[in-house]
C-alpha cells in the first residue's frame, strides 16, 4: 500500500470512531510505528487531523480540512478513475496549471514520474504534495486565501506566476449546470476558474458525473471553452447524448 492510500485510509478511521492509537494502526497496516508516527505528524501538519501523545483524533467536523475530506471521500472511486484519465495527459516539458479541489488533488496524486515541467497551483494542499516530487519545478500561484477549498483566489491572470502561458490547466467544477455553463457559489471562485482557464493553450476539465446538471450563482466559463473533459461512466445517456452534440472530446473513466 502507498503512503498516501495509508494516509487516506488512516482518515477513514478516524472519521468512524473519532480517535486512534499508533501502535493499533501500525498492526492494522503492517508496518512500524515510526511509519505511522511520520504519517500522522504529515497529516497534522495538512490540518487533516490533531496528532496527540500515542495517536491522533479527528478534526472538528465543522472545520474546513474535515469538510474537505468528506468532499475529498464522496464519489472517491469515480473520481480516483477520472484522476488515473487525466494524469497521463501530463508529460515531459510542460508547463501546467491546477485547480483546486478534491479530484484535482487526485490528479496531482496520480501524476506519473516526468521530467522538466513547471506546475503551478492554486491549491496548498497539491503544491504541498507535489513539491518533493523530482522532475517538477513547483509554483503557488498567490493571492488570498479561501479556507474552504484549502486555496487562493487569483484575481488577474496576467500577474499569475510571472503571466505564465502554460500548455496545459486542469480544471474542476462545484456545478455545471443545465446550460453546460461551470458554475460556483461565489464570483471569487468563478474568477479564479476563469484566469486559471485564460492560462492555458489547452484546457482538461475533471468532474464526476454528480456535478452535471446543477446550479449555482456565479457562471466560471462555458464547457465549450474546454478541449477535453473527463469524467465518470455512471454519467447518465440523456447528458451524453447532448454531450456529444457540444463538439468537445469526452472521455469517460
Amino acid at each position: 500500500m502507498l503512503a498516501e492510500q495509508r494516509r487516506q485510509q488512516i482518515m477513514l478511521e478516524l472519521q468512524r470512531v473519532g480517535q486512534a492509537r499508533t501502535r493499533q494502526l501500525a498492526e492494522f497496516f503492517e508496518v512500524s510505528e515510526v511509519t505511522i508516527r511520520s504519517d500522522l505528524e504529515i497529516m497534522d501538519a495538512k490540518k487533516q487531523l490533531i496528532k496527540t501523545h500515542g495517536g491522533a483524533i479527528a478534526l472538528p467536523s465543522d472545520s474546513p480540512a474535515a469538510a474537505f475530506e468528506e468532499r475529498m471521500q464522496r464519489n472517491f472511486d469515480a473520481k480516483r478513475r477520472i484522476a488515473q484519465m487525466a494524469a497521463r495527459q501530463i508529460i515531459d516539458n510542460q508547463s501546467i496549471v491546477f485547480d483546486s479541489g478534491s479530484t484535482l488533488l487526485q490528479v496531482a496524486m496520480q501524476m506519473p514520474p516526468v521530467n522538466n515541467v513547471v506546475v503551478a497551483t492554486t491549491a496548498m494542499n497539491i503544491a504541498q504534495h507535489l513539491m518533493y516530487r523530482p522532475g517538477l519545478d513547483v509554483h503557488m500561484i498567490g493571492g488570498r486565501v479561501f479556507p474552504s477549498t484549502v486555496s487562493t483566489i487569483v484575481s488577474d491572470s496576467d500577474k499569475a506566476v510571472g503571466g505564465l502561458v502554460a500548455h496545459q490547466a486542469f480544471v474542476g467544477a462545484h456545478a455545471i449546470d443545465q446550460a453546460f455553463d461551470v458554475v460556483d457559489v461565489s464570483e471569487d471562485m468563478a474568477r479564479t476558474k476563469r484566469n486559471l482557464v485564460r492560462m492555458a493553450r489547452r484546457v482538461v476539465l475533471v468532474a464526476d458525473s454528480s456535478k452535471f446538471d446543477i446550479g449555482a450563482s456565479s457562471k466560471a466559463f462555458s464547457l465549450s471553452r474546454v478541449d477535453l473533459i473527463i469524467t465518470d461512466s455512471n454519467m447518465p445517456h440523456s447528458i451524453r447524448n447532448r454531450l456529444d452534440k457540444l463538439g468537445v472530446e469526452v472521455r469517460y473513466a
